[in-house]
């Protein structure tokens, strides 16, 4: 395994462990003071457990590369987890929503409103802490799925400082005679939250069917492409170019075909295998794993 690949497994690791010990004291937290948000902030945090373990099982599943039966690669089942992810945290925003609804239409729920501020200021420093350093070493790291980690991370924080503001209105609501206003903030949250996490899992599907229905790449990724095979088709005198590309997780794929006309100067096979060389350079500090295909025909046929 590479560097790089031994690096994201070990943040997609250091995730899973931090995930592990934020679900269980929410939860355990939560029941004690009688907070759905706190639970369902364990909820979540507990679901994300068992996604990041899924994560890294198809990591390293990936990480094996080619074979007789992926002569392409596994490079697809990153997305299709990315996928399965989304699936998951929409269903729980979907049914946490639902029951806080329920809540706020019977008179909402009290809470120990010290404890709960004791537990979100915690949890809010935490996953600052473990989003910041999962945001700084995943600049070195070429993996949506850690990518998709810091982001849950990063969302927890967002999360967690709501869910702070939200406990200390409820305590100066309850020190201030409006006991019956601040039972309906902890289910209020719960409705808020559910509300705007459900954009998450929405972009997340968007990116992980781009990926597995193998549509053209993020366009500054696809015009960089582009803008290297149209100068090579003039360097090189070709009548015209027909490209081809996609992104699979880290990879790239780029298929081209180059028409070779009349005036196009050299047609052995040497300059041609030159050609190739050059495209490979050219995108080399992509950081992707390039997988270019590139063909030569006077048939425009076989091009199109």
């Amino acid at each position: 395994m590479s560097r790089t690949g031994s690096s994201a497994g070990r943040l997609i690791l250091l995730s899973v462990w931090a995930g592990l010990f934020w679900a269980v004291l929410a939860i355990g937290w939560g029941l004690a003071v009688r907070s759905q948000m706190i639970v369902f902030d364990g909820l979540y945090s507990l679901i994300s457990v068992l996604l990041s373990l899924l994560s890294l099982l198809s990591f390293r599943i990936i990480r094996k590369g080619q074979s007789k039966r992926f002569p392409f690669g596994r490079d697809a089942l990153e997305p299709l987890t990315i996928i399965v992810k989304a699936i998951a945290i929409g269903t729980l925003c979907v049914y946490a929503l639902s029951v806080a609804v329920m809540e706020l239409l019977t008179g909402g729920r009290e809470v120990n409103t010290g404890w709960a501020v004791a537990y979100a200021a915690v949890a809010t420093g935490g996953c600052a802490v473990v989003a910041a350093y999962l945001g700084r070493e995943q600049r070195a790291v070429r993996s949506d799925l850690v990518r998709a980690e810091t982001t849950q991370w990063l969302m927890d924080t967002v999360l967690s400082a709501g869910v702070l503001a939200g406990f200390i209105a409820a305590a100066v609501l309850e020190r201030t005679g409006y006991e019956r206003l601040a039972a309906y903030v902890d289910p209020a949250m719960v409705a808020l939250v559910c509300l705007l996490f459900l954009a998450m899992p929405l972009r997340l599907l968007v990116h992980g069917f781009r990926e597995v229905l193998f549509m053209a790449p993020p366009r500054e990724l696809g015009e960089r492409v582009r803008r290297c095979i149209r100068q090579v088709q003039r360097r090189h005198g070709f009548d015209d170019s027909y490209l081809r590309s996609t992104k699979v997780d880290g990879q790239l794929v780029v298929e081209v075909d180059y028409i070779v006309g009349e005036h196009t100067p050299d047609r052995s096979v040497e300059v041609l295998d030159a050609i190739r060389r050059e495209i490979t350079d050219e995108l080399s500090d992509l950081d992707y794993e390039l997988w270019l295909t590139v063909s030569f025909t006077t048939d425009r046929a076989w091009a199109e």
